[in-house]
């Protein structure tokens, strides 16, 4: 039998007895009223000597057990405990660097922020430039086309007022004249 079966067995049986010994001694036909009883009296310290005999090392090695089973339960819980105040007190100590770092991110990320606007204005002023100075280059060569085209206007209207001038101020007599020069120069170059 195991030690478990054997206190189960036990927990069975001391009840009876129990109920045995309170009729024995207290009741009034017990021990004490009759002197016959005293053999049922020896007979029960025997039983219970035996039964002490019998159930003394398993019942202290079941209380032993049990005693370093719930000790080794207290450790156990002692050591949980310590590693759980630990990791407490490692979360409490992220929660305030996290703290600290989302702080940290935020400076950052405006300075970041101010880096980037004057980045991109400085972007925007090279932008502005650069278009200020191409409009100044088309403007600039718009004005060169329309002086060339002005300067063509202005010389085909100088030839064609000349040419109406010459026309009315010349004579059938100034035309034969001409054609007369331009026909010696011409034997000339010849």
């Amino acid at each position: 039998m195991t030690n478990s079966n054997q206190l189960r067995s036990i927990a069975l049986f001391v009840p009876a007895v129990s109920a045995d010994l309170q009729l024995l001694l207290f009741s009034g036909s017990g021990f004490w009223a009759n002197p016959a009883g005293f053999p049922k009296l020896v007979n029960l310290a025997v039983f219970l000597a035996v039964l002490y005999l019998l159930l003394r090392k398993p019942t202290r090695e079941f209380f032993a057990q049990r005693l370093a089973s719930v000790r080794e339960m207290l450790e156990k819980a002692a050591r949980e405990k310590a590693e759980a105040t630990a990791k407490m007190a490692e979360l409490d100590a992220r929660l305030n660097r996290l703290e600290a770092e989302k702080a940290e991110i935020k400076e950052q990320a405006e300075r970041e922020a101010a880096a980037e606007r004057e980045r991109m204005e400085a972007e925007a002023r090279r932008d502005i430039e650069r278009v200020r100075s191409s409009a100044q280059r088309e403007i600039e060569a718009a004005k060169l086309v329309a002086m060339a085209e002005l300067r063509e206007f202005a010389a085909t209207k100088a030839v064609d007022l000349a040419e109406q001038m010459i026309r009315r101020e010349l004579t059938p007599q100034d035309d034969a004249r001409l054609l007369e020069r331009v026909g010696e120069e011409l034997s000339r170059v010849k």
